[in-house]
């Protein structure tokens, strides 16, 4: 079944990118595995002519037609084989295609977890290297097939014995092809968290920010040699498939080569010397090779079914896919007893958390590192699934709206804001699903972010390249790329804004406007802010002090200082 499925998904990919290209190419498909037929019956023609000749004259019909035949097959064969090569391009690019599509409907808990992305390194690298380029095989299948039906009767009709031995030596081919998908199937089980390892590592040594960082800590050796180190892995586990595989490749190829000798030594024995003698020969030779081309083409396709399945287990994982939606409205946000417990830990990274704010509040989440406040937010967010708890806005839950519509309701800025290299426009158009938002929406959103007189000093202004790798770009410094980021919450405007550290790499005078701007635009929305910065706590309406987990005090930035508990030990240095 999964060679039929393989077959069947080629063709129907190549017919939905070119229906014409699929017709032109059978037609000439169909003339090319006619050719070792012909070859058989004007073959015996002309030995029949040469046996009883006196002139050119007498043998020119078939020898015509042989040459005939020898001349147009090449011509053919390359036309054929363009149109194919066409036709893999555009397949591979619709699979790609849909691995995107995919991976842009699956969470970021979903994404996060390692049997996932060994799922989605193997079906990646399943449509962007492999299953393309089985759809030739498959074209030579039936193409072989054809011509091996064909030599089959031409046989039949010379010696039935050595048409059915022509035919039976496809078996061990076959056999020893399906033993070669499973052997392959159970190596990827191993290596597809290898390959997303290096991958992984690999974009650290050619991605501008990481590698800078890692040249002045003189640390890119190591990822280098961690790199060297998982690929070596990946090459040995492969290793101990190429034994069992060439075993069944070797059993196979001599199998089939006694069934050709034995179909050879029948036709001889059986036929009576003559031409048919000799157009059986011939005829003998000409389906050794279309049955090994088949029986070659048969493997690829065989083997061809474990990458397909990889592919087809990525494309699974998909969700349901919606638009990009945008909230419009959020009165009210509530959190009650919101608890979870990563993989492996002792102690709950987050326990009983309660919260509940209005249209128009600001609420922060100040603690040390590692406190439990990036759990909070990825669970409020939607990234995370929590253990315990239940987080709702207006009363609906996560459970009473589909993922896409959850996540309208945000705007979230997190301490690993996106340095996405694109135009300052094509980043900044990241945040709004609408399709139409003006230049004028953009001046506002960088305004807002204190962002527009960088931009206005771009040579390309809104239409600056960004990141110094690509040709024309410029390099931003890390403030410079928090305002861009900052910017493109403003243009989102969703409902409910999470900023977490939104300042973190700015200069102090920026930041005092950012925050100005944040208070003047509060009533429009619902805001929490994590920040280490004990003057930017001065206006929020609640704060709430995480530690170990768990909520330890809460109130105003006055009433916490009052009391000398632990927001005061954070903030005392900053506050005196």
């Amino acid at each position: 079944m999964g060679m039929i499925a393989v077959g069947a998904w080629s063709l129907k990919q190549a017919w939905a990118a070119g229906p014409r290209r699929v017709v032109i190419t059978a037609l000439l498909s169909l003339l090319v595995a006619a050719v070792p037929s012909l070859q058989v019956v004007l073959m015996a023609a002309f030995v029949g002519d040469l046996a009883g000749a006196e002139s050119f004259g007498d043998i020119s019909r078939s020898f015509t037609g042989l040459v005939a035949l020898i001349a147009f097959t090449g011509p053919l064969e390359s036309i054929t084989g363009t149109l194919q090569w066409r036709a893999v391009d555009l397949i591979a690019l619709h699979a790609k295609q849909q691995v995107a599509e995919t991976l842009a409907t699956l969470p970021p808990s979903e994404l996060a977890d390692p049997q996932v992305s060994a799922r989605i390194e193997a079906g990646n690298k399943a449509a962007e290297d492999e299953i393309a380029y089985l759809y030739p095989h498959v074209l030579a299948l039936l193409q072989r097939a054809l011509s091996v039906v064909g030599v089959f009767l031409a046989l039949a009709t010379m010696s039935p014995l050595a048409a059915t031995l022509v035919l039976v030596s496809l078996v061990p081919v076959l056999v020893a092809s399906q033993r070669v998908a499973r052997i392959d199937a159970r190596m990827w089980d191993d290596i597809g968290k290898l390959y997303w390892r290096s991958r992984y590592l690999h974009q650290h040594l050619v991605t501008t920010a990481p590698s800078i960082e890692l040249t002045s800590l003189g640390a890119s050796g190591q990822i280098s040699s961690m790199v060297t180190d998982t690929v070596q892995r990946i090459t040995a586990r492969k290793a101990r498939t190429y034994a069992p595989m060439l075993a069944w490749q070797l059993l196979a190829g001599f199998s089939s080569s006694a069934l050709l000798a034995a179909a050879l030594a029948a036709l001889v024995v059986g036929v009576s010397f003559g031409p048919t003698a000799a157009g059986g020969v011939y005829g003998v030779m000409a389906a050794m090779g279309a049955v090994g081309g088949l029986g070659a083409n048969l493997g690829y396709l065989v083997e061809g079914s474990a990458p397909f399945e990889r592919y087809r287990g990525l494309l699974s994982l998909r969700r349901e896919s919606r638009p990009p939606s945008l909230a419009e409205h959020a009165g009210s946000l509530v959190v009650a007893g919101l608890g979870h417990t990563y993989d492996g830990a002792d102690h709950p990274a987050l326990q009983g958390l309660d919260l509940r704010i209005d249209r128009g509040r600001i609420v922060a989440l100040v603690g040390v590192n590692g406190a439990g406040k990036t759990t909070a937010i990825n669970a409020i967010v939607g990234t995370l699934e929590p253990q315990e708890g239940l987080i709702a806005i207006d009363g609906r839950t996560r459970e009473d709206m589909p993922f896409q519509e959850w996540v309208g309701h945000f705007g979230t800025l997190t301490q690993e804001f996106g340095r996405y290299e694109l135009t300052v426009r094509e980043s900044l158009l990241l945040g709004s699903p609408r399709g139409d938002v003006t230049d004028q929406q953009l001046w506002a959103a960088l305004e807002a972010a204190d962002a527009a007189n960088m931009v206005r000093g771009f040579a390309d202004g809104l239409d600056q390249q960004l990141g110094s790798q690509w040709e024309g770009g410029t390099g931003l410094s890390g403030g410079q790329w928090q305002r861009i980021s900052l910017a493109r919450i403003h243009l989102r405007d969703a409902p409910i804004w999470i900023l977490d550290e939104p300042t973190s790499a700015i200069d102090a005078e920026a930041e005092q406007e950012i925050f100005r701007e944040l208070q003047r635009s509060r009533a429009d929305r619902i805001t929490i802010v994590v920040s280490h910065r004990a003057w930017t706590l001065r206006g929020m309406d609640e704060i709430l002090v995480i530690d170990q987990g768990r909520v330890i005090e809460r109130g105003r930035y006055d009433e916490l200082l009052a009391l000398r508990g632990r927001f005061a030990e954070i903030f005392a240095e900053q506050a005196g």
